[in-house]
């Protein structure tokens, strides 16, 4: 796992969902599932990266970002054009 794993609750289509984000800030590999299942990646390199998908029917967008000068990464959600806040 790497250093900035986020998970998110998110209720959709009258439901429960986990949607769950790996990345990493020494590789700038980024992995996206939903309940379990791979539904996005990429990488980030230099500046921010969005990876879109659904959750429930719903439009989502994590965003994932280099923080401290690229000594950690940052990610938020945002489903059907709203901000979740992360399981801390």
């Amino acid at each position: 796992m790497s250093e900035a794993d986020h998970v998110w609750r998110v209720t959709a289509a009258e439901r429960e969902h986990e949607v769950e984000i790996d990345h990493s800030a020494m590789t700038g590999k980024i992995l996206v599932s939903v309940d379990g299942q791979q539904v996005g990646d990429g990488r980030l390199w230099f500046s921010k990266k969005e990876i879109d998908f659904t959750v429930g029917g719903l439009p989502a967008r994590i965003e994932v970002e280099y923080a401290y000068s690229g000594l950690a990464v940052q990610s938020s959600l945002h489903v059907d054009g709203k901000y979740v806040e992360p399981l801390r």
